[in-house]
């Protein structure tokens, strides 16, 4: 009989250790079947959200990098390191949107040059606001070091880990590496990821006019 079923004499059935160990294994590999496919859906529909957002605030990066003195391109590639271009996304330490801005610091700092209110956390999550915030703080980063040969290493040092801990990064010579020099992996990983993104970006992206 099938799945080692067997009818004894009594007229009972009995199943055996090994048919019931052929239907175990036989259910097993039918939900593993079922996660992968799930796995593989999630995926394909995460990437095709990404996707979908890549372009989408090519225009307001280009216009706040005009206005900030900041490469779109780079402003591009720290939206792609800090959010993937979620306009939603959140951090855990309160970081909001697109570029991740802290509202006590780079919005609160923003504001002050700028002599404007203070905007809410709510408000920080509008896509225009918040890159416009975001480029005003990286070009601010990218002025201060600007006699470096690596200043964009040291501006995405700032503005991940902030300025006292950049300070103790930087090099003693404006030609100096800075790379090496950044004590947290994190963030030494951060702009990396950011620097490569970036030579991405100068390379293949056709930047809107």
């Amino acid at each position: 009989m099938p799945y080692g079923i067997r009818k004894e004499g009594t007229g009972k059935i009995r199943i055996s250790s090994g048919g019931i160990f052929s239907a175990v294994f036989l259910l097993v590999i039918a939900l593993l079947s079922f996660a992968a496919a799930a796995g593989l859906w999630r995926a394909g529909k995460a990437l095709i959200s990404y996707l979908s957002r890549e372009n989408r605030y090519d225009k307001i990066i280009v216009e706040a990098g005009i206005r900030n003195g900041v490469d779109p391109c780079l402003i591009k590639a720290v939206i792609w390191r800090e959010s993937k271009f979620n306009a939603r996304e959140k951090g855990g330490k309160g970081e909001i949107g697109l570029m991740q801005v802290i509202p006590l610091s780079a919005a609160s700092d923003w504001a002050k040059a700028k002599r404007f209110t203070l905007p809410s956390a709510g408000a920080l999550y509008d896509p225009e606001l918040n890159i416009e915030v975001g480029s005003w703080y990286l070009g601010r980063a990218l002025r201060r070091w600007r006699n470096f040969r690596d200043c964009v290493a040291l501006a995405l040092c700032e503005y991940n880990a902030g300025l006292a801990r950049t300070k103790k990064w930087q090099p003693e010579t404006g030609d100096g590496d800075v790379i090496s020099r950044i004590g947290i992996d994190s963030t030494k990983r951060y702009v990396k990821d950011i620097l490569k993104r970036y030579r991405k970006y100068k390379e293949e992206w056709t930047i809107p006019q």
